[in-house]
């Protein structure tokens, strides 16, 4: 197997993909808490299906886990020390260029994690919130130390490990507001460029006296129609859209494929199939219903206060505006049951209730016919944003789109500053959007931990926003994968992964540019 080392690891999205591949997780780098937490259980677990009662020791857990989550895993601990060891040494908690962390004791991991491989790949990027377009927007006119910020640099640690291991490939992940990003002038992505071509050259950190002489060649996943007139890629070469491979998702994200120049490796590329769209219900509609907590009134009265909508004079003008929707939304109040639940973070559940519409991601995500749903617990809404929920997703299931506060009725619009202008004017227009039905999600993101307003199910009779599980799936997250940390914490660690089926794919071309053959076929 060959070996990977995984930096800026998160959750552990990249290296997901990359083990289904055949690849082996030499050693994973996350400097987040909860985000260890998930990549080490992750590990964990992996390790023990392979180990003697492994897997009837996790059945176990997540039994007792469904009562006692935390006596469970200090059981499942102590039945099984040697595994959990390993998972602790491959799983590391590390700030890259953290003060606790010398950039020697990174390398020493590094190297005592390879044992001398003279063939491995570095996979990882920088967490560059700073480069996202919304981020930029925000920091811009808030943040007076903006173009000081960090994370504009962390990705000079990857460039040191680059310079100082020299992987035979490696693939770096990041965001699209790089392509744009500029920095007292200076064009990022064309400098990042320039660095990992020759990162021996270009670092500042390396902790050699004669960093690596190797040479990257640097090439986009997907082979583009036309370069330019040089015939040199540009940066918008490098987006890979992950909707167009089998990902229920519109993310867009840059990937940099470095191939040591000297070393014989072909690049492949991966070859997009933007025909074949996976829908948001194609992999969400097979998991248990739920309904939403109810913010600061008993859940007894969840029903009562959606109905309340009925009393709003606007309902009866819809009639002649919007005959549809009209019928569409008296239908859907109909609908409404008291007795669904807001969910809870173990349920037990048999696979062949948990079956999602297209067979590839079928098996993906049911790999281990797993008969449990993980982290599927609803966040508590208030009865305002209920009654907005609830007319929101009936406006999308008649008309396909998600509507925007212009086609709300006024007296559902948030009575917040922010919403309207002193002349009238509606700002922020899509504060609410329903994750329509038929169609790929928008992208998941980590401010999905902040509310759910964004990612509103399309379902009005569970009027509720997404789960962390729900959010996992659009993300390709296999279903025994395990969120760790409070409910907040696990939809960050969602957000701002890579989708594990994307990486997938990307770590069999990679296989076969080494000259192996990859595992898993879905």
């Amino acid at each position: 197997m060959l070996p990977i080392i995984d930096i800026f690891a998160g959750p552990g999205g990249l290296g997901e993909g990359f083990t289904r591949a055949g690849f082996d997780i030499k050693l994973s780098i996350e400097c987040d808490a909860q985000a260890h937490e998930t990549l080490l259980f992750r590990s964990f677990t992996r390790i023990l299906r392979k180990t003697p009662n492994g897997r009837s020791s996790l059945d176990k857990y997540f039994v007792e886990a469904q009562a006692a989550p935390e006596e469970a895993l200090k059981a499942l601990k102590r039945h099984h020390p040697k595994a959990y060891k390993e998972a602790a040494h491959e799983a590391w908690q590390a700030e890259l260029g953290g003060d606790d962390f010398p950039d020697t004791a990174i390398s020493k991991r590094i190297n005592d994690a390879l044992k001398g491989a003279k063939e491995w790949v570095l996979i990882g990027g920088p967490p560059c919130q700073a480069y996202s377009l919304a981020g930029r927007a925000r920091m811009r006119g808030t943040d007076p130390d903006f173009e000081e910020d960090h994370r504009h640099f962390l990705y000079k640690q990857y460039l040191r490990i680059v310079a100082d291991h020299s992987p035979s490939v490696f693939v770096m992940e990041n965001v699209k507001g790089i392509l744009s990003a500029n920095v007292k002038k200076i064009d990022i992505f064309k400098q990042i460029l320039a660095d990992l071509h020759e990162p021996g050259k270009a670092t500042d950190l390396s902790i050699k006296k004669k960093p690596s002489k190797a040479i990257y060649d640097l090439y986009p996943l997907v082979e583009p129609v036309q370069k330019d007139i040089e015939g040199e890629y540009v940066p918008s070469d490098f987006l890979v859209r992950a909707e167009d491979f089998g990902v229920p998702q519109k993310r867009h994200r840059v990937f940099i494929i470095g191939i040591k120049r000297g070393s014989k490796i072909k690049m492949q590329h991966l070859v997009p199939d933007p025909e074949t769209r996976v829908s948001v219900s194609d992999v969400i509609e097979d998991l248990p219903k739920l309904r939403s907590g109810f913010s600061r009134r008993s859940n007894g009265d969840w029903c009562k206060s959606i109905r309340e909508i009925k009393t709003h004079s606007w309902v009866k003008e819809l009639k002649q505006t919007d005959a549809g929707l009209a019928s569409r939304l008296t239908h859907q109040l109909g609908k409404l049951r008291k007795a669904q639940n807001n969910g809870v973070n173990i349920e037990t559940r048999s696979s062949e209730e948990l079956q999602t519409k297209p067979k590839a991601l079928e098996k993906w995500y049911q790999e281990q016919k797993f008969p449990y749903v993980f982290n599927h617990v609803c966040r508590n809404h208030m009865g305002s944003d209920l009654q907005r929920y609830f007319y929101a997703a009936c406006y999308a299931l008649e008309h396909n789109v998600s509507p925007k506060l212009t086609h709300y009725p006024s007296s559902l619009l948030p009575a917040h500053k922010n919403v309207k202008k002193p002349g009238g004017k509606i700002v922020f227009d899509d504060r609410f959007r329903v994750q329509c039905k038929n169609q790929p999600s928008t992208t998941v993101v980590s401010h999905i931990s902040k509310d759910g307003h964004y990612y509103i199910h399309y379902d009005p009779t569970q009027c509720r926003s997404l789960t962390v599980r729900e959010a996992a799936r659009l993300q390709t997250f296999p279903d025994d994968y395990f969120f760790q940390g409070p409910r907040t914490a696990q939809f960050h660690q969602v957000g701002n992964a890579v989708p594990p089926y994307l990486a997938w794919q990307i770590a069999c071309k990679v296989a076969q540019m080494l000259g192996r053959r990859p595992k898993g076929k879905y």
